[in-house]
């Protein structure tokens, strides 16, 4: 029942401020819930942007809004206790992590300490099986590694080799239901950030092979072929939230292991994207959000008029560049850059909620498959913060 009252309660605090964090950041030019919030909004308006990380920032925003502050105290760095039957901690050879980031490495090290020993594992959307190879040394068990890109699946098989694992690789599409045969084959199936539908796949289509114990970390949620959250469990489906693509990207939206490289592109592409956005704004007389698709990384470092040109061809409106200049929009996308982030630092509030409203509706559906579920953090933030962990049993496993 704790999952489930955990579940009742943190749905119905997002219902109650749903306001503040599903609307769109770009779509508007001002405030989306100021009438509901005007104090809030208020502060906003003459809070220093440069104060939005500072302690101080939250503290008033919770002095006058003391119902933003969480009903649960899963926020801590709630973490699993280890499974009953462990998997040997070996030393590992240094050779093994080659070719593999240091922090991608030792994610994979601290999921496999998270593991349940079994006869024998399916690694679902393998990759390169670097999480099966090291589930296979530690183990000493067999490894079947499925994974749909064939240059992927060959790489894997030369190292295993290599490394003389007993893993073995297959192409599989999971999307096409082709994982069927492998799980049913299988006493754990594991999956290390396996992306939206993928997990989604593995979770109903493990459930329905029996599978005796899930061991996965989701991740990119957003990552789904439906327009609005299909709930997986039946607690879920009766939630009063209706979760667009851009509420799941929100569950997601934290970035402590971005470099400053990456922070730097990150606030120039949202500056000048919302520089273009003010332009198109005028020249279209529509007052209304033109989305643009992604761009090269390289195109920003060529400065704000060659971006919007860029971004006019792409939407039709390179002829309007002669008549309404681009370069007097620059100054007013780093404003409105500044005013974004100040109600998303509101929103951020709700983001680490999403994601364990997200966790709490996979952990509830195995639950209902007969399944006892375990949930909690595998490994610190700094690693990565998609650090979440389910862990399943269906029952008693055999002796080993």
């Amino acid at each position: 029942m704790a999952l489930q009252d955990d579940f009742i309660q943190l749905d119905r605090w997002l219902k109650k401020h749903q306001a503040l964090w599903q609307f769109d950041s770009f779509a508007q030019l001002a405030i989306p819930w100021e009438g509901a919030y005007p104090e809030l909004a208020q502060y906003l308006q003459r809070v220093d942007f440069t104060q939005l990380d500072n302690v101080d920032f939250y503290h008033a925003v919770y002095l006058m809004e003391p119902s933003l502050i969480t009903p649960l105290d899963w926020q801590d760095n709630q973490r699993l206790n280890a499974p009953q039957k462990s998997i040997p901690s070996r030393r590992v050879p240094s050779y093994f992590s080659t070719g593999i980031k240091g922090r991608k490495w030792a994610q994979i090290d601290a999921f496999v300490r998270q593991t349940p020993l079994a006869k024998n594992y399916l690694e679902w959307c393998a990759g390169k099986g670097h999480l099966g190879k090291l589930l296979a040394y530690q183990s000493g068990h067999p490894v079947h590694s499925i994974e749909w890109q064939k240059t992927l699946c060959e790489a894997g098989v030369k190292e295993s080799q290599r490394l003389q694992l007993e893993q073995k690789f297959s192409q599989v599409d999971v999307l096409k239901d082709a994982g069927v045969d492998a799980l049913s084959n299988t006493d754990c199936v594991v999956a290390l950030h396996a992306c939206g539908d993928l997990h989604r796949r593995l979770l109903k289509q493990a459930t329905a092979a029996k599978v005796g114990q899930l061991c996965l970390s989701p991740c990119c949620y957003h990552l789904t072929s439906d327009a609005v959250y299909q709930p997986l469990s039946q607690l879920a489906t009766s939630s009063l939230l209706s979760l667009r693509k851009a509420d799941l990207k929100l569950a997601v939206k934290e970035v402590a292991t971005a470099g400053e490289r990456e922070k730097r592109l990150r606030k120039l592409e949202l500056t000048y994207r919302l520089g273009f956005d003010l332009w198109q704004r005028e020249v279209r007389c529509k007052d209304e959000y033109l989305p643009l698709p992604s761009v090269q990384k390289s195109l920003l470092t060529q400065g704000f008029d060659r971006f919007c040109e860029w971004a006019a061809d792409q939407k039709g409106l390179s002829e309007a560049l002669t008549q309404t200049p681009i370069a007097d929009f620059e100054n007013g996308g780093e404003q409105r850059y500044q005013e974004v982030q100040k109600i998303e630092a509101i929103s951020q509030l709700f983001r680490p909620a999403l994601e364990y409203w997200l966790i709490l509706d996979r952990a509830l559906f195995l639950e209902e498959q007969g399944y006892q579920v375990e949930i909690g953090r595998f490994c610190n933030k700094e690693l990565t913060p998609r650090n979440w962990f389910i862990r399943a049993q269906k029952d008693t496993p055999e002796c080993i």
